[in-house]
């Protein structure tokens, strides 16, 4: 990929981050509400409503998604790189890349497996009245923005670093 594909893609992604931060953060917030007014419902008016669960579940769904593919983005993801750093930059950028390859091919699986999911789902949610391929379609969905991170890390590792 040439420096300046590369710098095309890096800033795509850093505008896809901008999205979803906020998309997660909102989302989030939502939960939070969502979360007390289900509380409030269910001990101060002893009258609980059903579909606050239901709710809080998808979103979460949603944030989990989304939020890997930000950690991943932002090196803030779990990893145990005592071994890695012990190595020479080239070897580095080796693992690196090995490692990006292998969230890749999870990425697909979750891409063609959640599309199969969802394309054999004809079912409604248990409360919400929905179709439950919209809350299935954020399995793809997040394979996909997790892919679009991969090749960009993997664009970063093989160009060196961005200036």
């Amino acid at each position: 990929m040439s420096s300046r594909g590369r710098t095309h893609l890096i800033r795509a992604v850093d505008s896809l981050d901008s999205v979803l931060v906020s998309l997660c953060a909102f989302v989030l917030g939502m939960m939070v509400v969502i979360a007390l007014i289900g509380i409030f419902f269910r001990y101060v008016l002893a009258n609980a409503l059903s579909w606050t669960e239901e709710l809080t579940r998808y979103m979460m769904i949603l944030v989990g998604m989304f939020g890997t593919a930000l950690a991943l983005w932002k090196d803030e993801h779990v990893g145990f790189t005592t071994m890695v750093d012990r190595l020479p930059p080239r070897w580095q950028t080796v693992a690196h890349v090995v490692s990006y390859l292998l969230v890749g091919a999870l990425s697909l699986v979750m891409i063609f497996e959640g599309f199969r999911w969802v394309f054999s789902s004809g079912a409604r949610a248990q409360i919400l009245p929905i179709p439950m391929w919209i809350p299935l379609s954020l399995v793809p969905l997040g394979g996909v923005v997790i892919l679009i991170v991969v090749i960009a890390k993997i664009a970063i590792e093989l160009g060196g670093p961005e200036q």
